[in-house]
């Protein structure tokens, strides 16, 4: 993966601005000519790996495709370690509120058109209503359990659909994990949450309600926390991405066989609904 490796997200923030005031939004294809990758591509080269988290990096970049480059937020000049931020010991399931955040973040950024201030109080409620570790402290055993959390959320319809739609958020999560390549895996993960705690440090700075004070000052603070986990923790992100290219992948498949599944149906019924139930017995007047 080369260093012009980008990913879509901050891409897509330009290309909606350019649209503005429109605000149209259309779901995009899952990869470059709309063809989903095939289940193998989501396994790496055993002859070509020399490391795991090599070997899942090359793998989720292989099943997400190319995309435009794009140009990030700076990387925050100071990160707080770990031991700062937390005295005991941090859990394992620390690693799985990642791919959550991003999902949210990719999914906010886009609707929102990266931010801008008018926008704000907007952002940060959808945000924060999209991701359970962001809004309600939420803890996950897997990034698949994480993703399907945030995507749960959007398909209920609690909160409003972007451009990227569910599979979209899923692909530039793993795409904002990939990184730019094993020189700088975590430098993409470290921008969009140092964006995200400046961005709610500015929110919360505006709000006059008690409690969305507070709201906004958890958040910013669990991005805090996943910032420095993911400064002191960059051999994880790899897997991570690999299991965002996976459940992407999956809810790709899932979409197809719906719409398969659908397209027959109506072939059967001659149109989207089916027939009329036919009365068989007529009962006789007496």
């Amino acid at each position: 993966m080369g260093a012009g490796f980008g990913f879509r997200v901050w891409a897509e923030v330009a290309e909606e601005r350019r649209k503005l005031p429109s605000y149209s939004l259309c779901e995009l294809d899952d990869t470059p000519g709309g063809e989903p990758a095939e289940p193998a591509e989501l396994e790496p080269d055993p002859a070509k790996a020399p490391s795991e988290p090599a070997r899942d990096a090359a793998a989720a970049e292989t099943a997400l495709g190319d995309a435009p480059g794009a140009c990030p937020p700076a990387v925050p000049a100071r990160i707080p370690t770990l031991a700062s931020l937390s005295r005991g010991r941090v859990s394992p399931l620390v690693r799985f509120q990642l791919p959550n955040v991003l999902f949210a973040y990719a999914h906010t950024l886009v609707l929102y058109h990266g931010g801008d201030d008018a926008l704000l109080t907007d952002f940060c409620a959808t945000l924060l209503g999209v991701s359970g570790a962001l809004g309600a402290q939420q803890a996950f055993a897997s990034a698949e359990e994480a993703l399907e959390a945030a995507a749960h959320v959007l398909e209920a319809g609690e909160h409003p659909p972007g451009p990227l739609g569910t599979r979209g958020a899923m692909r530039e999560a793993a795409r904002i994990l990939l990184g730019e390549g094993p020189a700088n895996q975590k430098g993409y993960t470290l921008a969009a949450l140092g964006h995200l705690v400046q961005t709610l440090g500015r929110a919360r700075k505006r709000a006059e309600a008690t409690e969305v004070r507070d709201r906004l000052y958890r958040a910013r603070k669990k991005c805090q926390f996943l910032m420095a986990w993911t400064n002191e923790n960059e051999v994880a992100l790899p897997a991570l991405a690999l299991d965002c290219a996976r459940a992407h992948r999956a809810h790709a498949v899932a979409a197809e066989e719906v719409a398969a599944l659908t397209g027959e149906l109506e072939r059967l019924w001659g149109g989207p609904l089916p027939p009329a139930p036919r009365t068989l017995i007529e009962e006789l007047p007496g």
